[in-house]
Formats: structure tokens, sequence, C-alpha cells
């Protein structure tokens, strides 16, 4: 680019930059001000130089008039001009509209006919401006003469006003040279103090800069006081954290749907190669056809819930809200899994209240309380039990699970709705889990606007609670109020 084309791209640019506009915005701010001002002082000091001068008009006219008097459409007596004030002249009618005296002699004041004598003498003092051929202003005072104390006649008086253009010139030539000086020292300050004022944010973006996509570990340095930068730099560390927890939980997902893919996809491989070293009979490879339908099937299990975890992360995971009653959605699950939990040896019972109206999507509900039902029948051991409960606390649908099984240890609580983990890695893939369930039912309830905890006691047993917000509020007709506290030392999870 050439050095002239160079300049254009430049200034433009410059331009762009915040400094400059704010500048910008500022100067003609404040030339709209000191123009509005200037015209305020002008037309003040204007309007207080021309009564000024009106004033002395005046005064000369009553000085005349106090020596002026006509007697039958004559001068009573003659009038000399240094009678008159310095710089004023003077022409006296009588009512026929002859002039009878006047200290015109370039006959600067315009002549009065009959007709003006007599709207002067019926009329009140009148004051108007009169341009000379040499471009001086004169003020003229036209009032009426009497005669016999009555008014009869017509006096003009004029006085030159050259003080007052005088002053409203030097008044113009000041403005002139004062308003763009003004401005281009508010132009020097404006840019100083902008950038003063944005050199954090310049700071703060070299710094944002130098963060990489694959170094989110970087935050910014945000000033000490409690400021608009202070608060962007505290918003954009936020920000950050967002983004470092979504890329570690992302890593962390890939690696871990790599790691139980890969599982099943040897173990299908190894179950190929052991088939096909020889020739076996129609019943072994029967069965390894049977154990490779396990693992398909566990597989398929497996990305149906990461497809859905990535449909939610995404919002696309719609809710078809509906008025569901809670309590007939308990008794269909119970009544389903119960084969499952007799199988087991598991006993499965549920208790719920009436009523117990909730607005939500019944497939996701339903998988919610699959996920938890068949959850507490897995890790509970044959002659134990698993209690569905549903109720009502306030405004509010509980909804709680509780087995007798093995429990869980205190240390893997925090991490129970993590995507892929497991408190024992060992049992759980030979219960058939993949350790998404629990991250698909929290999920769920907080799709439904709810919240759901874990209380376990190893050896014990472990209860999942769920609270849903209910559509009819406490008192509804056929409602059962449970007066019962909830329990809140669970770990709430939001």
């Amino acid at each position: 680019m050439s050095g002239s084309a160079a300049w254009p791209a430049l200034a433009w640019q410059a331009r762009q930059t915040i400094r400059v506009r704010l500048t910008l915005w500022y100067v003609a701010l404040l030339a709209l001000i000191l123009l509005a001002f200037s015209g305020a002082v002008y037309i003040g000091l204007a309007r207080s130089l021309q009564a000024e001068a009106d004033w002395r008009l005046t005064m000369a006219a009553q000085q005349t008039l106090a020596v002026v008097e006509l007697e039958g459409n004559r001068l009573d007596e003659p009038v000399s001009s240094e009678q008159l004030p310095t710089g004023t002249l003077m022409s006296v009618y009588n009512g026929r509209g002859q002039r009878l005296f006047s200290t015109d002699r370039g006959r600067l004041l315009p002549a009065l006919s009959r007709d003006e004598v007599q709207a002067v003498v019926q009329g009140p003092w009148s004051v108007s401006t009169l341009q000379a051929s040499d471009g001086v202003e004169w003020r003229l005072l036209t009032a009426p003469v009497l005669d016999s104390g009555r008014p009869s006649g017509a006096l003009q008086v004029a006085r030159a006003q050259p003080e007052v253009a005088a002053a409203l010139q030097q008044l113009q030539a000041l403005l002139a040279l004062a308003i763009p000086a003004t401005l281009v020292v508010a132009s020097a300050g404006g840019l100083f103090l902008a950038g003063r004022a944005l050199g954090p944010i310049d700071r703060l973006t070299r710094e944002a800069q130098a963060i990489g996509a694959d170094d989110l570990t970087r935050r910014l340095d945000p000033p000490p006081h409690e400021d608009e930068v202070g608060r962007l730099a505290r918003t954009f560390n936020g920000m950050l954290d967002r983004l470092e927890q979504a890329f570690r939980r992302q890593r962390q997902f890939t690696a871990d749907a790599a790691h139980e893919l890969r599982t099943p996809l040897a173990m299908l491989a190894s179950q190929v190669d052991v088939v096909l070293e020889w020739p076996r009979r129609a019943t072994d490879y029967q069965e390894a056809l049977a154990n490779m339908r396990e693992d398909i099937s566990r597989m398929n299990a497996l990305l149906s819930e990461m497809l859905t975890l990535a449909r939610a992360d995404a919002g696309q995971e719609l809710l078809n809200r509906e008025r569901l009653d809670l309590a007939t959605l308990v008794d269909d699950v119970v009544t389903a899994m119960t084969p499952l939990a007799e199988t087991g040896g598991v006993g499965l019972t549920h208790i719920s209240g009436a009523d117990i109206v909730v607005e939500g999507d019944q497939t996701r509900l339903t998988q919610l309380l699959i996920n938890l039902m068949d959850n507490a029948i897995k890790y509970t051991p044959a002659g134990g039990s698993v209690t569905v409960t549903a109720r009502q606390h306030d405004a509010w649908a509980i909804l709680e699970v509780a087995d007798t099984g093995v429990g869980i240890e205190p240390e893997h609580l925090p991490y129970l709705f993590e995507r892929f983990y497991r408190a024992d890695p060992a049992r759980a893939r030979a219960a058939g889990g993949v350790g998404l369930g629990l991250a698909i039912s929290q999920w769920v309830v907080q799709a439904h606007g709810g919240t759901i905890a874990v209380a376990s006691q190893p050896g014990r047993g472990t209860t999942v609670t769920v609270r849903l917000p209910l559509v009819a509020g406490p008192g509804a007709p056929g409602a059962v109020r449970d007066m019962t506290p909830v329990d809140e030392t669970h770990m709430a999870v939001r």
C-alpha cells in the first residue's frame, strides 16, 4: 500500500477506537454547549447594551421636551443645539406636518407627513433603528409635543450607538478565538483522559489475547477498585471458569465414552477371534452370539444415554409438558419394575398420597423413576427392600426412593452425578451400568425446576430425594398434606 493510500486507512482505523470516539463525542458536546452559552451571552449583552442606549435616548428626549413647546403650530421659543446632549439629532413637527426645527443637517431622520404626525400625537412613544449610509446604526425615538398642555406635534430624537456595535464586535471576535482554542484544548484533554480511563481495558485486552484455547487456567488481573473495568474483568474471569469447566467436562466425557466403548468392542473382537480359531459346535456359536448381543445392547444403551445428555447440553432436548398425577405415575412404574425386583429377591413397595399434580414430561419422569428404582434394586442384596414414596410438602411434590442396600461411602457422595462416575467401577460394570443414569436423572429433575439429593450410610442403604414443584398448592381438593419436614441434611445437587 502506498503512503498516500495508507493515510486514509490509518485515519479511519483511528476513528474506530473507543478513545477517539469518546473524544469526538466529548468535543462535539462541548462545542454545542459553548455555542449555546456564547449565543446566550451575545444575546444577553446585546439586549443589555440596547436597553442602556434606549434609556439614554429616552433621557435625551425628556430633556428636549422640557424646553420644547408649541404655540399655535409654532415653536414657543427657539431651541439651540447646545441644549441637546452631545451626539443627538432632533426634529420638531407641528400638527400640519411642517418641520419647525431640526439639527439633522444630513437629513438622516425620516420626514413625517401630516398623517404620521397625527399618528404620533395619538399614540405612545416609539423607538426604531435607522441605518445610516456609512453603516452606523441610530436609534430613533418619536414622541408627541405639547401645545398649551395638549399633544399637537411630533418630536424626533436620534442617537448613534457606535459603542453598542463596537462592544458586540469585540465579543464576536473574542468568541471566534476562544471557542476554537477551547475545543483544541478540550480535544487534547479528552484524548488524555480517555487514554487514562481506557488504559486498564487495553491491559485486559492484551491479557485476554494471551489466553488460548489450550490454556484456560490463566485469568485476567482485575484492578483493585470496584468499577466498570473491575466488574468486566471479574465477569470475564467467571466466563473463563465456566469455559474451563465445560472443556474439562467435554474432554472427560469424551475420554470416558471412548473407554466405555472400547471395553465392549474389545470383548466383541476377542469373542470373534476365539470363535474363529477353529470350528466349533452350534451351541458354542449360539453362546458367543448371545454374549455379543449383550455387549451390543450395552453399547446401544450407552450411546442412547450419551445422545440424551449431548442434546440436553445443547438445549435441544425439549420437554413435552403436561399435567401429571405423580402418584399414578409411581404406581405404574412400580408395577413395571416389580418383576425385576422379584428376580433379585428384593421387596419393592410404594407409598403414595393422592392428587400429587405436577407439570412435566411423562416420558422423562418415567425415565427418572426407572433409573432410580433400577439403581436401588441392583445394589440391594437379596432379602432387602426398596420403598418408593410420593407425597406433598408445602408447594413441592416429594419423591423418595429408599433401599436397604450396601450404601455409599461419604467420599463418593459429591461425585455421584458426574458422568461415568462409579463408586465401585467393578461392581457397577458387573451390574450392567454405564455411569450415566444419575447424570440423566439430575438433568431431568433440573429441567422440571426441581432438585435431587442423595443421603447414604454404608451397609444401611441409600435414599434419593427428588423435589418437584406442584401445580396445585397445598390444600387443593383431595391433596394429602404431609407436615413431615424434609431432611435438609441431604446433599443437594442443583
